[in-house]
């Protein structure tokens, strides 16, 4: 027997099942194999338990921590409708699915994943055994789902595969206790704008720390609240903790929570494009271009005459600054500070358009 008959015969042996070779690791986002079966069977049924569940004990305990929780309960980001406009999702967060689910008492929760490729999918499971009665709900988490600004893709991986594990929890235990994960999460919101009510500087403080801390320009909050920080009442600012939550829970990102200002300008004019025609009218000025910002929003923070040529030329002051500060290699955020105040919203936009290096942004003459 020759050395090669020898090498064929030791590989056939390796390989006796006559599958290939499969190799050491998959290629990224996909799996070796596509199971597609869920949480597998077991029995189930009622099961006898030490001790009985008090369910007139469970809603008067919801409220109490929902009380404490706050806005660690709920989330809210909003969604474009199909006709243009604007609407918001607003739900129940993990934190209180898992406690509802401890609460509750005598059930078992499950969760498996499956990879599928491009995506998992997540099978959860909650079994009450005291009643008997189970729900399973099936989520799909994509892989390449962005939350976090990172160049670290393990790091991204790993983000959105916890994201999809805890969408599918709390989703099976909302489901399967609708009524008492509905209560504890209006608890939780009215509890919030209670406590916000009892120190609203304070919390108003607080809230825009946050905002520069994320960072997002101050306009844009105050553009999706609809009214400026300072007239800010205790359920804008329940509203606006609770998207920044959606945030940091990886439900939104800032810029669908929080839209650039620039990208829904109705019309934007360059000051090149105001010429005068042979009448001696301009076809085009700054000042007859529609704004961006709802006119009802920026009523009162307008100074008496907006069109004056001296706010006009502070206006051109700030598109100026954008773009040396571009220039100079600045961050967009780094903004100046006193065009985050809500008075400063036109200097705000004119100053992120001269950065952005896009026209000079004008603004509708009121009629009145």
């Amino acid at each position: 027997m020759t050395d090669e008959v020898d090498t064929r015969d030791l590989a056939a042996f390796a390989n006796a099942g006559g599958q290939p070779n499969q190799p050491e690791r998959p290629p990224p986002g996909h799996a070796l194999t596509r199971q597609t079966s869920a949480i597998g069977d077991e029995l189930i049924g009622a099961q006898p338990v030490a001790v009985h569940r008090d369910e007139q004990r469970i809603f008067p305990r919801l409220a109490a921590l929902a009380a404490a929780a706050g806005e660690d309960w709920f989330y809210r980001f909003p969604v474009k409708k199909k006709d243009g406009g604007q609407d918001w999702i607003e739900g129940p967060s993990i934190k209180l699915a898992n406690e509802v689910l401890r609460i509750f008492g005598n059930l078992r929760q499950q969760v498996r994943e499956f990879d599928v490729g491009g995506a998992w999918v997540f099978y959860a499971r909650v079994h009450d055994l005291e009643g008997g009665s189970s729900m399973e709900r099936a989520y799909r988490q994509r892989k390449s789902q962005a939350s976090m600004r990172t160049r670290d893709a393990d790091r991204q991986l790993d983000i959105a595969y916890q994201i999809g594990q805890s969408k599918a929890i709390r989703n099976v235990i909302c489901n399967f206790l609708q009524i008492y994960a509905d209560y504890a999460f209006e608890e939780a919101r009215n509890s919030l704008v209670n406590k916000i009510g009892k120190d609203l500087d304070g919390w108003r403080k607080r809230t825009l720390a946050s905002l520069a801390k994320m960072p997002v320009d101050l306009a844009r909050v105050e553009r999706v609240v609809g009214r400026a920080a300072k007239d800010w009442l205790a359920p804008n600012i329940a509203q606006v903790i609770a998207m920044g939550k959606s945030i940091a829970d990886g439900m939104a990102s800032v810029d669908e929570v929080f839209p650039l200002i620039e990208s829904s300008s109705s019309a934007t004019i360059s000051p090149d494009n105001a010429v005068e025609t042979s009448g001696g009218e301009q076809e085009r000025s700054q000042q007859e271009v529609a704004t961006a910002v709802n006119p009802h929003e920026m009523s009162s923070e307008l100074p008496p005459n907006p069109h004056h040529p001296a706010a006009v030329d502070d206006l051109v002051k700030a598109y100026e600054r954008g773009k040396q500060a571009k220039a100079a290699g600045d961050p967009r955020k780094a903004m100046p500070t006193e065009y985050h105040n809500s008075t400063h919203t036109r200097h705000a936009l004119c100053w992120t358009a001269g950065f952005d290096d896009k026209p000079l942004p004008t603004f509708e003459r009121s009629s009145t």
